[in-house]
């Protein structure tokens, strides 16, 4: 059995035997943490580009901290070589946002070492000396203090850790994930749109947006604008999980972007385990009034009314 985390060739912690017939469950710093990969896709992993690795780790430690174990698929490895590289600035807010997920107290002193596995999953980093780099930066900031390996974040870091939390929220739009299939129209007609249209959002669907760019560029511009996300995973059969709308939900989810997730009564026991640990809107095909209105509540209880919401008589 191969002894080293499949992404990096480092070693993992601990392998937990077989999941299910043809997968493995890895613990691996350097990779984000957990993950299931699947025995099928060992060679194309194995070619991955550094760039690509990089970001496939960052996704898996976004996962790991939801709670949620990915499982890595050769659409996963797909995605994650398209996913566009995140600037400089943001990658100190993710290593500034991983040092604090490592204190327990305001102004707690950290032990920080630069070959770390972990912050270099967090940042998008390549190595140690890339993680040097970003430490320094962030320290010219004022958002740290250093001293040799020990951390402290300092008020200008909090401050900026905060800001973080507020992301989007002037945005009056709703991103919606979902089977774009003529069976959902009406699902979409009579419930989902007129939920987030009742809350006081404007929701887009993005299969309904003129553009000439690549769709997965569309996606990621359209949710980063978005105040939240809208993540319906029914399908048209139980084995065919919605997989881009797993993908886009995530994505968010990474962005401290907030999700709404929803789900077809009859398919929800059938939803993927990343997933089913949130609440979902479980809505049925003949009572899609009733999923406008819980759509409509849940919306205004964790996001908060929008600022179309008086815009919108309801009946």
């Amino acid at each position: 059995m191969n002894d080293k985390c499949f992404i990096w060739g480092t070693p993992y912690k601990k392998i937990e035997g077989v999941y299910g017939r043809i997968a493995l469950l890895v613990d691996s710093p350097r990779a984000g943490g957990k993950y299931i990969i699947d025995r099928t896709v060992y060679g194309v992993i194995t070619a991955l580009d550094e760039l690509s690795k990089v970001k496939l780790s960052r996704w898996i430690y976004e996962q790991n901290q939801l709670g949620e174990i990915p499982e890595i698929s050769t659409i996963t490895l797909r995605k994650a070589s398209d996913w566009p590289m995140p600037s400089v600035p943001k990658r100190m807010d993710y290593c500034l946002q991983f040092l604090e997920s490592k204190t327990e107290a305001l102004g707690e002193y950290l032990n920080y070492h630069p070959y770390s596995n972990e912050i270099q999953a967090a940042a998008l980093l390549k190595n140690a000396d890339e993680t040097r780099y970003l430490i320094e930066e962030i320290k010219n900031k004022g958002w740290i203090d250093l001293h040799g390996v020990v951390v402290q974040i300092l008020s200008e870091g909090y401050q900026r850790l905060e800001e973080l939390k507020k992301t989007n929220v002037a945005s009056d739009q709703a991103f919606v994930a979902m089977w774009f299939d003529s069976t959902m129209d009406k699902v979409w007609e009579e419930g989902l749109e007129p939920g987030i249209r009742d809350a006081g959002y404007k929701a887009l669907r993005i299969d309904r947006n003129e553009s000439n760019n690549k769709i997965d560029d569309e996606i990621i511009a359209g949710i980063k604008r978005s105040r939240f996300v809208v993540a319906d995973f029914t399908s048209d059969s139980p084995k065919n999980a919605r997989g881009s709308v797993y993908y886009e939900a995530g994505f968010a989810q990474g962005l401290n972007i907030p999700v709404i997730f929803t789900c077809r009564k009859d398919l929800l026991e059938h939803i993927h385990f990343d997933t089913r640990q949130y609440s979902h809107i479980a809505w049925e095909k003949d009572k899609l009034e009733d999923l406008r209105k819980r759509l409509k509540d849940r919306i205004s209880a964790t996001i908060g009314d929008g600022p179309h919401r008086n815009e919108n008589p309801q009946h």
